[in-house]
């Protein structure tokens, strides 16, 4: 039976196919894949499992979209601070990236589970995204070693350490809540996380010349 949702997705391919990926984030941060149901991912989106359907062929199916939004979305990050000098470019994807993992928090739970699980579309991931996103970062921290910007060492292992400072903090949301008097997603202490991995990076990883700055 056609629904209200369903008619206004009709003739509104991108929201419903957005509302339906946002669900999809949802239930399946909450459930896992095993757990999760396009019963009630279109429930949460608001349209008939029918139209789920229309847009994607299978629960397989949302969940790759899924997985592929939250990485082309860091992927787009680093290709928009590439090009500014090492320290900088550096210093303005991390913030980038930690307000975009809190704004898509439950994609990332759902990535990091793939990551962790060793998952079914962890090798296509790789290849497709994470494997030119690792290539390009290692190329420009080794450029900017060569330059004198960044301390020698293994390019992979610098971008394992941006990374895991970077990302873990999310992984931990569910303990701060308990451990800390503060609202961990909150704007203002989202702001103060970017300053602090930004300076533990920097501090640890520039050269002189990027040594004077301030957290702003």
């Amino acid at each position: 039976m056609e629904t209200v949702g369903d008619t206004q997705a009709a003739g509104n391919g991108d929201g419903a196919r957005a509302r339906i990926l946002d669900a999809a984030e949802a239930v399946f941060a909450e459930r896992g894949y095993a757990g999760a149901t396009t019963r009630e991912i279109a429930a949460r989106a608001g349209i008939g499992k029918r139209m789920l359907f229309y847009y994607f062929p299978s629960k397989d199916a949302v969940y790759r979209a899924v997985l592929e939004r939250v990485l082309g979305g860091m992927v787009a990050i680093h290709q928009q601070f590439r090009t500014r000098p090492g320290e900088v470019g550096l210093a303005e994807a991390m913030e980038g990236i930690t307000h975009f993992v809190a704004g898509n928090l439950p994609g990332f739970t759902v990535c990091m589970r793939e990551i962790i699980d060793g998952g079914p579309h962890l090798r296509e991931l790789a290849d497709r995204h994470l494997a030119p996103l690792f290539a390009g970062g290692a190329a420009e921290v080794r450029l900017n070693m060569d330059r004198g910007v960044f301390r020698e060492g293994d390019p992979m292992h610098v971008l394992l350490n941006v990374g895991g400072i970077t990302l873990f903090y999310f992984l931990n949301v569910p303990l701060l809540r308990l451990l800390w008097n503060r609202d961990p997603l909150a704007a203002a202490t989202l702001s103060e996380r970017a300053a602090a991995v930004r300076d533990c990076l920097m501090y640890g990883l520039a050269g002189p010349a990027a040594r004077g700055g301030t957290s702003s």
